[in-house]
């Protein structure tokens, strides 16, 4: 099956690969802009890089702004020291409840923050992905806190074009992602980015192949125009099932990016014009586009 057809999409009419750009917006952010440069540049998909905002909506974020309100509460109050060392004392109280009640009060949040992203750009196809500071994201969430995040927002009753789960993930929160993703009946992108080097491409999309996900990414950095061209022809090469997503990154590896479905690679990220990369070497879509029609 090819990517396109895993992620309902239709036909290419001229051969190219689907064209992805990711939104990358804080908690402080608006999303109508980059909903109306969407309408404006149309790409096929969006990635929503959900680990731009969802560290600051973790439960030791939550709690400590909860606990900010009530000190400053407790402040602004002329009590007797006894008084407050209760009152603190309640506090410590008021955080078991909270820790007791965060498995639903977090499902609520991922619903909501889910629920807005979708809510502004859902005529698109959306690539849930929470990218890690190792592979080259700003999540800083534990593994766990990672999973639990993905599985919530899978769960939401949001439907996602794909999930994307980092290969470097521990095989049993993978395995717990993959079967939540199954239920929903949403692919999952087994990626992994190499933020050094290039390294043994052949292996590497072996190894992925057998981790039981649809789609295999694979992104790398090089050092030379040889390792471009190490990356393309074991795309081309490549003998497994699944569809893949390879990647060379910065600018050395901007060639990749441009030619890449020519060896198989069947989605590129580009950037809206206007907006912020996502990684490194990344052209705009009018310039990726500009850069096909010279072929």
């Amino acid at each position: 099956m090819t990517l396109r057809e895993l992620l309902q999409l239709p036909k290419s009419i001229n051969g190219k690969p689907i064209t992805a750009v990711s939104l990358m917006l804080g908690p402080t952010d608006k999303l109508t802009p980059f909903a109306n440069k969407l309408q404006a540049q149309n790409p096929d998909v969006v990635e929503w890089r959900a680990d731009y905002i969802a560290d600051d909506f973790s439960q030791a974020v939550m709690w400590q702004q909860v606990k900010a309100g009530a000190q400053a509460e407790i402040a602004q109050k002329d009590v007797s020291a006894m008084t407050e060392a209760k009152l603190l004392a309640e506090m410590d109280q008021a955080q078991q409840e909270f820790n007791a009640n965060w498995p639903i009060m977090n499902q609520q949040i991922i619903k909501e923050l889910t629920g807005s992203v979708f809510n502004t750009i859902g005529s698109f196809p959306i690539i849930l992905t929470y990218r890690t500071q190792a592979q080259g994201g700003k999540g800083e969430m534990s593994p766990l806190a990672y999973t639990t995040f993905v599985v919530n927002a899978l769960q939401s009753g949001y439907h996602f074009a794909a999930v994307d789960v980092e290969y470097t993930l521990a095989v049993e929160l993978r395995e717990k992602i993959m079967t939540a993703a199954r239920a929903v009946g949403v692919p999952v992108i087994m990626s992994y980015h190499d933020l050094n080097e290039t390294p043994n491409v052949p292996a590497f999309l072996a190894d992925m192949s057998q981790t039981g996900a649809d789609i295999i990414k694979l992104a790398v950095t090089p050092h030379d125009e040889g390792d471009v061209d190490r990356l393309l022809a074991a795309t081309q090469a490549a003998n497994i099932s699944q569809p893949l997503i390879t990647i060379s990154m910065g600018i050395l590896g901007q060639r990749s990016r441009i030619v890449g479905y020519q060896y198989g690679a069947e989605m590129t990220f580009a950037v809206l014009g206007g907006m912020p990369e996502s990684a490194p070497g990344q052209l705009t879509l009018s310039e990726l586009q500009q850069a096909w029609q010279s072929k």
